[in-house]
């Protein structure tokens, strides 16, 4: 150890005293311009190299591929096998009865008698029966029949049907407008109405495409008018393509009307001193073609109505008949637009079924609808609900409008003023209307609809209002099934804008009616399948509504009574 710590002394001196050259400078000095300079220096090159490897290694690799295996097994729960009965078909029953009473003195009977289940034919009977027999302070008895007698029977072939029907009905009408003290006048109306009919028609289903024909013969008599009349309506599908029909057809009619004397301006008198009133032959024929293509529906036709009055003049009337459809979206969204016209009759009938209180002598005739416009839209939100606005614009021609009889000429009551009977007046009008309708349904449990009417008459300076058109006109129709058990009923009924002439010594005036308004409750329990018990209230607000001058409506009135079916089928087990 002593020895090496000698030596690195040793060896750390002797750098000490060491050294390379001396600190003294030295100049040279070269005696020519020669300046030293490299031949061959070459520019630093900055950029890098590029190597190119022409060797290519190519490295093997080997794998496999594992593919998991899940298993699944499915048990389903077993499902328990239906009970199919007899009460898997419904029943029917051979009878039915619908009885009940209410105030006012208002019975009401509804009973039918049909046949049972069967592929060859069908038949039944019905009978109906709804008066009321009270009075309204101050007027004269408000008493009201409505009676009806029916049968029809049908005979199915294999490929054809048979239908045949009559019917019988007798209408009791007082023209009550009057005050009480008047009562001991005729006010009673009483019409008899009779109908009987045969169709003879084909059964094929509608896209079976094939040659579909109806004809049917009819005799209508309703209080002195007289209606025979035949039609038949022949139509064939040609298919032009895979998706495309061409419909080929068209309608034709003839009727022969017996028009009373009373109803005549110029009537016939006869040799016995009778009134008879001139006869009226109408025939109607109404070729079309319609093609329907996709999602686009067009149909083209002509409308000939050739109306020969007996004794006086024989018309032609030529209307067209023109129709285009656009399922935007099929079952669910369509519009649609047309043109077309028409004859409608003006009889005894058709003025009995919107106001019963006529005098004892008016005219008979047709309206001419000389042209009319038309659209719409129909749409099918869901299956639940569905929606529907259009609108037309018809120009009229004899258009009847119900005026108030102002005065009688008969003794004893000469000069006095009655306002309860009505005289049938006609103009020539433009008619529009708007409509409006929505369907709901929900579970089969809950049902509404809802239809709303705006109507504009464009008349003439004679027509001071389109006396009792109503402007606007509304009903909601409600119903709902609880349990199977309980259905509730509610129909509500609005009408504005109704126009009545008063007489006064200037003229005529118009005086507006208030608003009509009816809410209607009906109440209904099923106790079994047979036998169900009802309640109805009708105008439960208590409000005196009027359609026509001086006729207010019952106030609150109720009816309770009772349904039963029996005769019911025998099911097989």
């Amino acid at each position: 150890m002593f020895k090496k710590n000698v030596f690195v002394v040793l060896l750390l001196l002797s750098a000490e005293f060491a050294w390379s050259q001396s600190g003294e400078s030295y100049t040279v000095v070269v005696p020519t311009v020669f300046s030293p300079t490299l031949s061959d220096a070459q520019q630093k090159i900055n950029e890098k190299a590029n190597i190119v490897d022409t060797v290519v290694v190519k490295q093997a690799v080997s794998y496999n591929i594992f593919s998991p295996v899940y298993t699944a097994q499915f048990t389903p729960e077993p499902i328990a096998a239906p009970k199919v009965g007899r009460d898997q078909i419904t029943r029917l029953y051979r009878n039915f009865i619908k009885f009940g009473f209410g105030n006012y003195w208002t019975p009401y009977l509804d009973f039918e008698v049909n046949s049972l289940r069967s592929t060859q034919y069908a038949f039944g009977v019905k009978a109906f029966h709804h008066s009321t027999w009270g009075k309204i302070k101050g007027y004269a008895p408000a008493h009201h029949s409505d009676s009806r007698l029916g049968l029809f029977g049908q005979k199915f072939f294999k490929d054809y049907t048979l239908y045949a029907s009559a019917d019988y009905n007798h209408l009791l009408a007082t023209a009550y407008g009057i005050p009480d003290s008047m009562a001991r006048l005729n006010i009673k109306n009483q019409y008899h109405h009779v109908r009987a009919q045969i169709d003879f028609s084909n059964n094929f289903p509608k896209d079976a495409h094939k040659f579909n024909q109806f004809y049917g013969l009819a005799y209508d008599f309703f209080s002195g008018e007289h209606l025979l009349a035949f039609k038949t309506d022949l139509n064939q599908d040609i298919k032009m393509a895979k998706i495309t029909y061409l419909n080929l057809g068209g309608e034709m009619g003839f009727n022969y009307y017996t028009n009373p004397g009373w109803t005549d301006t110029n009537p016939i008198v006869t040799a016995n001193g009778q009134l008879r009133g001139h006869d009226d032959i109408t025939f109607n024929l109404k070729p079309y073609a319609s093609l329907n293509y996709k999602e686009y529906v067009l149909k083209a036709g002509v409308n000939i109505f050739v109306h020969a009055h007996l004794g006086g003049e024989t018309k032609l009337h030529v209307y067209p008949d023109i129709q285009a459809r656009l399922h935007i979206v099929p079952n669910i969204f369509t519009v649609y637009a047309g043109l077309d016209g028409g004859m409608k009759r003006n009889s005894l009938l058709s003025y009995v079924q919107e106001n019963p209180n006529l005098i004892v002598w008016f005219p008979t005739g047709f309206m001419d609808e000389k042209m009319r416009f038309f659209g719409g839209l129909k749409v099918g939100l869901s299956r639940s609900l569905s929606i529907g606005a259009k609108a037309s614009h018809a120009i009229c021609k004899d258009m009847p409008f119900f005026v108030n009889h102002e005065w009688i000429f008969a003794p004893p009551f000469i000069g006095y003023s009655r306002y309860n009977e009505f005289d049938v007046l006609f103009y020539d009008v433009q008619h529009t209307n708007l409509h409006f309708d929505l369907s709901y349904t929900y579970k089969q449990q809950l049902f509404l609809t809802l239809n709303l009417d705006y109507n504009l008459y464009k008349k003439p300076k004679e027509l001071l209002k389109p006396w009792y058109k109503p402007a606007f006109v509304g009903n909601l129709d409600a119903r709902y099934i609880l349990l199977n058990k309980f259905v509730f009923n509610l129909s509500t009924f609005l009408h504005t804008g109704i126009y009545a002439p008063k007489f006064v010594e200037e003229g005529i005036n118009a005086q507006k009616l208030r608003p009509a308004v009816d809410f209607n409750f009906g109440f209904e329990y099923i106790w079994s399948k047979r036998l169900s018990l009802f309640a109805n209230v009708n105008n439960f607000i208590c409000r005196r509504n009027y359609y026509f001058f001086d006729y207010p409506t019952q106030r609150i009135n109720c009816l309770v009574g009772v349904k039963y079916n029996f005769g019911g089928e025998s099911l097989k087990k």
